[in-house]
């Protein structure tokens, strides 16, 4: 017996553990082998589907990790378009020492390090279903970057979470914590939670987030159970706000640091202090109406005239990076005002040319003022200076487009770019059978009303027996209802 086994909370006589981790934990309705189904109808685009699973040591006598294969999986018909993949394939050789996990955070953490030709992967959890054709750009599109979407609630920790904090119900602990995390490297403000549905993801960007906290990211990787230690980096909570934070990072250092500062000396001097303020007077001249394009409302003929796909689930867009960051989007600046966003004396004339060369008016203070220390400073900022053109961020970009600085912008933008949109799914906590038959199965199977995506997430309470057929039934008369056509690699 390994020595985790032995100290392991699961070894309770009290029944304190078992009494908090029911059934639902490891319930099966075979809601895996319908998720692959819905993937395989409503997801023509993708290129292969790679299925994450503990491996079993112990009925293994060559001592390899064994992949725990599911029974209705025929490992003939895989034809490398569907992978199986062990904890061990994905996690890092320095963290190797801390598997198995059970724990799907520790998991969802580690998922950049899937093997894969491409950048892009789509997360799905297995209770998570396609239940319309999708295009794919309702996940992701080159011109605009991925699809984020978001619940009304949101999180801003000013101060260390405390034990309180991580006795909250569900998700909140990780996210009362990763707040924190956010707001230390990137400034206060409130960050929405992720919805519960897939989840569009670049594998380089995602391990850059996860790699911005190395000490949470490290922890998480060696909590075995959900809870372990308290608190746990929430990857898709860190890594979304992780790229929006980081786009409205590069227009404020490209304005700062290379528009700004003309002879590059790190300091901006009056004159060119006297540049920003005319800069600004500019883009105040148009706030307020419509000045500036929307590309939100033009996504899908701007993608259908690339030659892409537009979406045909995801329709509400709420946001794209284009338009600006996304904290451009409801702020409110009637009270800016440069001496108390940029420095003391911003607006003010040098009375000699040291003066000038003061820390205040360095652009790495200027920067860290805007972008972290007051960040509703920087929003403010981004949204008046894009207001001197209708669209684009040509006024925060370098003067000149044939720098490499130039370049590096460009690059940066792109990398970081989004989408946000409204979600066109179901999150239903399964807890009987007559609560699948009215919702789910009237809903979706006798009034043929469709939805996006599906996420069935097992709340079931009771212990009866008949009850738990019951409603085992249902689960498969509505699976088979939805997809009742096997996948390609289902057995016979």
């Amino acid at each position: 017996m390994h020595l985790y086994e032995l100290n392991s909370t699961l070894n309770d006589n009290a029944g304190t553990w078992l009494g908090r981790h029911g059934e639902n934990r490891y319930r099966d309705w075979n809601e895996l082998k319908y998720s692959i189904r819905s993937v395989e109808r409503h997801a023509p685009f993708r290129n292969k589907i790679q299925l994450l699973v503990n491996s079993l040591n112990d009925n293994n006598d060559s001592g390899l990790p064994m992949k725990q294969f599911p029974t209705w999986l025929d490992e003939s018909k895989l034809n490398g378009i569907l992978e199986v993949l062990t904890q061990e394939d994905f996690f890092g050789e320095e963290k190797r020492g801390c598997l198995p996990t059970f724990n799907s955070l520790s998991i969802e953490n580690e998922l950049h390090n899937t093997k894969s030709g491409v950048d892009r992967l789509f997360a799905l959890s297995d209770d998570m279903l396609l239940g319309r054709l999708h295009a794919a750009s309702d996940i992701y599109s080159p011109l605009y970057g991925p699809l984020y979407a978001f619940k009304t609630n949101g999180y801003n920790t000013m101060h260390s979470p405390t034990e309180a904090d991580a006795k909250r119900f569900g998700e909140k602990p990780w996210l009362i914590y990763t707040s924190w995390l956010l707001n230390k490297r990137f400034g206060s403000r409130k960050r929405k939670g992720q919805a519960h549905f897939g989840h569009s993801l670049s594998r380089k960007l995602h391990r850059e987030a996860m790699l911005s906290f190395p000490k949470p990211e490290l922890q998480s990787a060696c909590s075995r159970f959900s809870g372990d230690f308290g608190f746990q980096l929430y990857s898709w909570y860190a890594s979304f706000h992780y790229a929006i934070e980081r786009h409205r990072e590069v227009l404020l250092w490209s304005y700062l640091m290379h528009r700004s500062d003309e002879d590059h000396n790190g300091y901006l001097s009056w004159p060119e202090r006297e540049q920003v303020i005319k800069d600004l007077q500019d883009g105040l001249r148009n706030m307020g109406g419509s000045y500036r394009t929307r590309h939100f409302y033009h996504l899908p003929e701007t993608l259908e005239s690339a030659g892409l796909d537009p979406p045909k689930v995801n329709l509400d867009i709420l946001w794209t990076s284009m338009d600006g960051p996304l904290a451009v989007k409801d702020v409110d600046c009637l009270s800016f005002n440069v001496n108390d966003c940029f420095a003391p004396g911003f607006s003010s004339e040098d009375s000699t040319r040291k003066a000038s060369e003061a820390p205040v008016f360095s652009t790495a203070a200027t920067l860290d003022r805007v972008a972290r220390q007051q960040p509703e400073c920087g929003d403010c900022l981004i949204k008046i200076l894009l207001h001197r053109q209708r669209k684009g961020f040509r006024s925060m970009m370098p003067l000149s487009t044939e720098s490499k600085e130039f370049d590096t912008v460009v690059k940066a933008v792109m990398r970081y770019q989004y989408v946000v949109y409204e979600h066109d799914a179901l999150f239903v906590m399964v807890t009987d059978a007559e609560q699948v038959e009215t919702p789910l199965i009237k809903r979706l199977l006798t009034k043929k009303k469709q939805v996006g995506q599906l996420c069935l997430s097992d709340d079931v309470s009771t212990h009866n027996p008949t009850e738990l057929r019951d409603l085992a039934e249902a689960m498969t008369r509505l699976f088979e209802g939805l997809w009742p056509k096997p996948s390609r690699f289902e057995r016979l």
